[in-house]
């Protein structure tokens, strides 16, 4: 009898021990995994209990919407085990990736979203620690089953606004400081290379979900075993904690990364310089002209605390997120379909005598999000000069291929319509110019999107005067923006000429 009932319950322990252990094992690998360090790295040290708390607070983000997959990478110092300092010793950092399957939405925030996952950081730490400068990245990705290889755009641009909008931005905090002084460094070539440590730990993220069968799905949708997918990498650099610290404040930035791949995959034969549907633009105009300098603007300033002012329109600042909601909310209403909302300025030395003359005397400066652009019937192309707004890649390409044209004397192939304009970069376009009818074609640029043409201009109500239409164009399809296409297929070419290669 005693040997029947061990026959029938040995079994049973010896599964219960193991799914035991597995469990065990489970948990364990659960922990290791939630405090990952990069594999194959000299300066991966994982001591996770020594780093500074802010580095448990930084938020997961999806990086494919095909899978739940959700990466974060940040720097953190390495912390000595027994004083709980940090070292002071060059290159003493370690990279850490955290990825959670399960969720997307943090705190009302969608942190899949680069702009939301900033806006977190913002609100879970302040603007005292939680705003910085930050760029965004168009990474291009061409692969197959085997392989990846990566173009990212405009690298060393983006490291160098990075590096200059970071300044300015301490600047702008010491301005604010009552005694004491930040110690800024000669330059920050140190964060940089950890900034490219980061770039190239998100690509090779990026690089494992191209290569999983969910994306050989493609395969049956097109004739070509090559593909192409644009991956958007937003870096961010957030002062330290010791940043206010009584006499001398540390300007080494805490380093971030955020990754999201824009728009599907697509077969590299496609062809790539094709404009995409033009949008409708509307002017943020106030109801009152005296209410033009209190509207949101990207020089304002960044905390309610007064932590910060303004480090100006050349500083990409990550606050900017979160104050041009309210912009959003009034002039981007979902039965207008208005694409971008353009800010506005008053002409100087410009004088009205009623709400009319006032909405003539507006420069347009930028979008939210984009640069602007205008090309006049004569040939000339305006948009406003730096310092006024945020130089963005797209915008720089665009200012270099006209350059280059202009310089060349002979006949470039193809580019006989581009030999034609005229580029004007130190005036804004204006409203009065619209009216006058001088303009041919309008169109934004951004990073990722590179050009998207503008179809039409709105004016919103301001006072008794009803809201309007102030220019549009000849067609609303996208053969009506010739030149627009030729410059996409222009910068298109010079971009990916002078792309890292990686």
């Amino acid at each position: 009898l005693w040997s029947a009932m061990m026959a029938t319950l040995l079994p049973v322990l010896v599964l219960l021990v193991v799914s035991s252990n597995l469990g065990l094992m489970a948990a364990n690998a659960m922990t290791a995994f939630s405090s990952f360090a990069i594999p194959n790295s000299p300066r991966s040290v994982l001591q996770r209990d020594h780093f500074s708390s802010r580095s448990k607070s930084c938020i997961t983000v999806q990086m494919t919407d095909e899978s739940p997959f959700c990466v974060e990478a940040l720097t953190r110092e390495i912390y000595d085990v027994h004083s709980g300092i940090g070292t002071n010793e060059k290159g003493a950092y370690d990279i850490h990736i955290n990825r959670l399957n399960d969720h997307k939405i943090v705190s009302g925030y969608d942190v899949t979203s680069a702009r939301e996952w900033m806006e977190h950081i913002e609100k879970c730490e302040g603007s005292a620690y939680g705003v910085g400068a930050y760029t965004v990245l168009r990474c291009d990705a061409i692969y197959d089953k085997h392989k990846c290889n990566w173009r990212i755009w405009g690298l060393d641009y983006h490291m160098d606004r990075l590096c200059s909008s970071y300044r300015m931005y301490l600047e702008s905090l010491e301005s604010c400081r009552d005694g004491s002084f930040i110690d800024f460094p000669s330059n920050f070539e140190e964060s940089e290379l950890q900034t490219d440590d980061v770039i190239t730990e998100l690509l090779e993220e990026a690089k494992k979900s191209l290569v999983l069968k969910k994306e050989q799905k493609y395969d049956n949708r097109h004739e070509c075993d090559e593909f192409a997918r644009t991956l958007m990498v937003t870096i961010l650099w957030t002062p330290p904690e010791d940043i206010n610290s009584e006499k001398h404040g540390s300007s080494k930035p805490i380093i971030r990364g955020h990754a999201a791949f824009a728009g599907e995959a697509r077969a590299t034969n496609k062809d790539g310089d094709s404009l995409v549907l033009p949008i409708s633009a509307c002017l943020a105009i106030p109801s009152h002209p005296e209410e033009l300098s209190l509207m949101p603007r990207r020089h304002s300033d960044y905390g309610d605390d007064g932590q910060a002012q303004s480090p100006g329109a050349s500083a990409k600042i990550s606050a900017w997120c979160r104050i041009r909601r309210p912009l959003e909310t009034r002039f981007k209403v979902p039965a207008s379909e208005v694409g971008e909302v353009l800010l506005v300025m008053q002409e100087e030395n410009r004088i009205f005598d009623d709400k009319q003359d006032f909405v003539n005397s507006l420069e347009i400066l930028e979008g939210l999000i984009s640069n602007f652009f205008v090309i006049y019937k004569d040939g000339t192309i305006r948009t406003a000069p730096v310092g006024k707004v945020l130089s963005g890649y797209a915008r720089h390409l665009i200012i270099d291929e006209l350059n280059g044209i202009q310089s060349t004397k002979q006949s470039i192939p193809g580019k006989s319509s581009l030999q034609s304009l005229v580029l004007d970069d130190s005036r804004s376009p204006t409203v009065q110019d619209a009216r006058d009818g001088l303009w041919s074609e309008a169109f934004v640029t951004s990073a990722i999107r590179l050009i998207v043409p503008v179809n039409q201009v709105l004016i919103p109500s301001v006072g008794d005067m009803e809201s309007a239409l102030l220019w549009k164009s000849e067609c609303d399809n996208n053969h009506s923006h010739p030149l627009t296409h030729l410059l996409l297929s222009a910068i298109r070419k010079r971009g990916n000429k002078i792309a890292t290669q990686r």
